[in-house]
């Protein structure tokens, strides 16, 4: 877009990729992208993913007890996010307001 334009982004109003994260969290990413999501049946809520891969995957990835520990730590957080994500989706495609904001809860 920017060629097009003929302009230079500002940098801080590009957006963090993965790569711009730290080793640890990229493979935090990773093994989430790994895990399968589940969804309740008859509405298609999102559930979260699915924890159960967690102890194979650690041993694959041979992680270090600290990496585990961030690893339980971190994908919470994702998770969080991503369901505030699909939640705000679905809203918008059913015509209703979506909020805007991500809220803790």
């Amino acid at each position: 877009m920017c060629e097009m334009l003929k302009t230079e982004p500002k940098e801080d109003e590009i957006p963090y990729g993965r790569e711009d994260l730290s080793l640890d969290t990229q493979l935090v990413f990773e093994i989430y992208d790994k895990l399968p999501a589940k969804w309740e049946g008859f509405s298609g809520q999102y559930l979260g993913k699915d924890l159960l891969l967690l102890d194979f995957l650690t041993k694959h990835y041979e992680l270090e007890k600290y990496e585990i520990n961030y690893m339980w730590n971190i994908i919470p957080i994702i998770d969080n996010y991503v369901a505030q994500d699909i939640a705000r989706k679905l809203k918008s495609k059913s015509g209703e307001k979506p909020s805007g904001s991500y809220k803790n809860n």
